[in-house]
C-alpha cells in the first residue's frame, strides 16, 4: 500500500525540489555561454513546451491512473517491455550514487570553513605548505607577483602553475594519484562525509512520504533563497553588467548549429528529470 501526501501542496514542493536541483544551478549558466547566449533560450523554451511539460503530464496521468510505481508502470501498460522499468530504477539508483558524492564534497568543504576561521583553508597557498600546496602553488590574488612566486623559482611558467583552489580540490579534497595504476589508499575525512551524507539522507525518507513534507518545504525554498543571495552578490561585483551582457546577448548565427538544439533538449531532460519514472511514483500518493 502507497503513503499518501499530507496534502498537494506537500507533493507540489517535492516536484519544484526535484526540479530545481545542481543541474540548474551550474549546468544552465554554462550551457547559455557555451551555446550562443540569449539566443539558446529558444531552442530551451522550445523543448520545453514540446518535450519537458507533456512528458511530465503524461507521467502524473500515468501514475493517478495505475496507481503503481515507476518501476512497475511500463509493465503494467505493455507487459514485453517491463525490464524498461528495472532499467529505469538502476539509472536513478546510479544517479543518486553520483549525486550522493557531491552532497560528499559539499560537506567536505563546509567543515573545513570552519577550521580556518575568518579566511578559508584554501585563500593562500602558504596555508598548505607541507599538505596540499605544492612548488606549482602561486595566488594572484595576494598581491605576489609571478616573478616573486614559489613556481617561478622553480622554473615554471605562469601557464603551468595552479592557484590555491585548484591545489586544495586536486591534492586535499580529490587527493589525485599520478594515475590510473596508482590507486591510493582510503580518505577517512571523505568516507566519513560520505557516510553521514547518507545517514541525511535516510533520515529524510526513512518514515515515509506522510511525514517528509516540512522537509521537502524546505529543499524547495531554500536554494531560491540561496541562489537569491548569490545573485545580489553578484551583481554587486565589479564588470557583473559586462558579464551579463557577454553571457546573454543573442548569437544568431548558433541557432543554424544542432548543436545547440540538442543541448537544450537534453537540458529540459536534465533539470526536469522526466523518462525515469521519477514524478509517476509520487502521484501515486496524492490520489486520495
Amino acid at each position: 500500500m502507497t503513503g499518501t501526501w499530507n496534502s498537494q501542496w506537500d507533493f507540489a514542493m517535492s516536484c519544484i525540489a526535484y526540479a530545481i536541483g545542481l543541474g540548474n544551478v551550474w549546468r544552465f549558466p554554462y550551457l547559455c555561454f557555451k551555446n550562443g547566449g540569449g539566443a539558446f533560450l529558444i531552442p530551451y523554451f522550445f523543448s520545453m513546451f514540446i518535450c519537458g511539460i507533456p512528458l511530465f503530464f503524461l507521467e502524473v496521468s500515468v501514475g493517478q491512473y495505475l496507481g503503481v510505481g515507476g518501476m512497475s508502470v511500463v509493465g503494467q501498460l505493455a507487459p514485453i517491455l517491463k525490464g524498461v522499468g528495472y532499467s529505469a530504477m538502476m539509472m536513478v539508483f546510479l544517479e543518486n550514487c553520483y549525486y550522493i558524492i557531491v552532497v560528499t564534497w559539499t560537506l567536505f568543504y563546509l567543515f573545513n570553513t570552519f577550521m580556518d576561521l575568518p579566511s578559508l583553508p584554501w585563500s593562500d597557498c602558504s596555508k598548505g605548505n607541507g599538505t596540499w600546496a605544492n612548488e606549482r602553488c602561486w595566488n594572484p590574488d595576494n598581491g605576489v607577483p609571478f616573478n616573486q612566486s614559489v613556481p617561478f623559482q622553480n622554473g615554471l611558467t605562469e601557464k603551468e602553475s595552479e592557484t590555491a583552489v585548484e591545489q586544495f580540490w586536486n591534492n586535499e579534497a580529490l587527493n589525485i594519484s599520478e594515475g590510473i595504476d596508482e590507486v591510493g589508499g582510503i580518505q577517512w575525512d571523505l568516507f566519513g562525509c560520505l557516510l553521514l551524507a547518507w545517514l541525511v539522507v535516510y533520515g529524510v525518507i526513512w518514515k515515509g512520504l506522510h511525514n517528509s513534507g516540512k522537509i521537502l518545504w524546505f529543499s524547495a525554498i531554500f536554494p531560491y533563497v540561496v541562489l537569491a543571495i548569490l545573485c545580489v552578490k553578484a551583481l554587486t561585483l565589479e564588470g557583473a553588467s559586462d558579464g551579463l551582457a557577454y553571457l546573454y546577448t543573442p548569437q544568431w548565427h548558433r541557432l543554424l548549429e544542432s548543436e545547440v538544439w540538442i543541448d537544450g533538449g537534453t537540458q529540459i531532460f536534465f533539470s526536469y528529470g522526466v523518462g525515469i519514472g521519477v514524478f509517476v511514483s509520487p502521484l501515486v500518493a496524492i490520489t486520495s
